[in-house]
């Protein structure tokens, strides 16, 4: 029996500790917290805490438990949801916390999938004691940190010198533009995300992916700050900073056809099999934007080091002093670069805005060829008056 009243104690403690961390936590994000009226009195049926900004209210039930697993956690949450949808009723919404001492960011990444599954839209956060925190909702997502160890400060983002224009996010990015662009133009989800967990569903990444480019984003002052969904403003800026970072000496390598042919029917051949895509001028071409003509057909693929190279019967390596037919480069993200490019005839070919951004710092007249993409189909998308309101 002591036993019990100990762990039954012990319990109670976490329990309070929790919701004092999560009241914490919402003040210094600037959250107005209250104890509800039925909560203070005795009620059995109120909510932990409310907590308003901007226009958004949310009722919170804040559960806790002593371990950090996957099977402990996700019923914890379901039924602090539970809960909370109850006592939210119709007029305000409900938001879920699960807390334990220690939690894996892989295990909360799984209970926020399980919430988005089979809560569509439902606010919910994942916390523990030593400070990972993972939110979803509107208002929300400005409270995560994924570094355990370190107490998230209200102060500036702590990630601000991370790369913006990493791989996954050039991807991401092209996933929250993609409803503005043609299909035969950009391979990727067509939709409107309202959180963190929506994109990376949508882009095939992990949510915490997703959380750190949504967050910088947020703090660098790209996205719209009252939107229900998640959409990019300041975009001339944005655009010009994702081009300079474009801009690098790449890996490349020249080839020759060992017989006479069309340099680009052979390259579009080689992107048969998906290992390799035609790039710059050859995909502005493909794309029906070419503007540059007599610069030999470029190809992108995953890598470019002995051994890798695909199979191509009938080319081989230029030797010093020959005029290439054709040239291979690995490609500068390989993720966003394959994932977006699109099929045109047959042929695989970089999306219009890997296009945009490749050749715009190239020496054979490339800046004008980006200008010529920019004024029929990236003007609209990057000057959009509706991303500036």
């Amino acid at each position: 029996m002591p036993e019990l009243v100990n762990a039954m104690a012990g319990e109670r403690n976490i329990g309070l500790r929790a919701e004092r961390l999560i009241g914490e936590m919402l003040r210094e994000a600037g959250w107005k917290v209250r104890q509800p009226q039925a909560r203070a009195s005795g009620g059995d049926r109120g909510a932990d805490l409310v907590a308003s900004k901007a226009g958004t209210s949310y009722v919170l039930q804040v559960k806790a438990t002593s371990e950090g697993r996957r099977d402990r956690l996700i019923p914890v949450w379901s039924q602090a949801y539970l809960q909370a949808a109850r006592a939210a009723g119709g007029s305000r919404s409900p938001l879920a916390v699960v807390v334990a001492p220690r939690i894996s960011p892989r295990v909360a990444d799984q209970v926020l999938s399980f919430a988005a599954q089979y809560a569509p839209g439902a606010a919910a956060g994942v916390v523990d004691f030593v400070g990972l925190r993972m939110f979803q909702g509107k208002g929300l997502e400005a409270l995560n940190s994924d570094r355990p160890g370190r107490r998230r400060s209200p102060q500036p983002f702590a990630g601000r010198h991370a790369n913006l224009f990493s791989d996954l996010n050039q991807w991401m990015l092209k996933v929250l533009l993609a409803p503005e662009l043609p299909e035969s133009m950009l391979t990727a989800p067509r939709g409107r995300y309202q959180n963190a967990t929506q994109l990376a569903a949508a882009a095939g990444v992990s949510l915490m992916s997703a959380s750190r480019l949504v967050r910088q984003l947020q703090h660098d002052g790209y996205l719209h700050e009252s939107k229900p969904h998640l959409e990019l403003v300041r975009r001339e800026e944005l655009f010009r900073s994702w081009r300079n970072a474009a801009a690098r000496s790449p890996r490349e390598l020249p080839l020759r056809l060992l017989l006479r042919g069309d340099a680009v029917q052979q390259a579009k051949r080689v992107t048969e099999d998906g290992e390799a895509c035609l790039a710059l001028f050859a995909a502005a071409d493909a794309l029906g934007l070419g503007f540059v003509k007599g610069v030999p057909p470029y190809l992108y693929v995953r890598r470019l080091a002995p051994g890798t190279l695909p199979d191509w019967n009938g080319m081989v390596p230029a030797r010093p002093g020959e005029t290439p037919d054709l040239r291979v480069r690995e490609a500068p993200a390989t993720q966003s670069v394959f994932r977006g490019a699109v099929d045109v005839a047959g042929a695989r070919v970089c999306d219009v805005v890997q296009v945009w951004l490749d050749v715009a710092s190239h020496p054979s007249r490339g800046s004008e060829q980006a200008e010529l993409i920019e004024r029929n189909i990236l003007g609209r998308v990057i000057g959009r008056v509706g991303g500036d309101e």
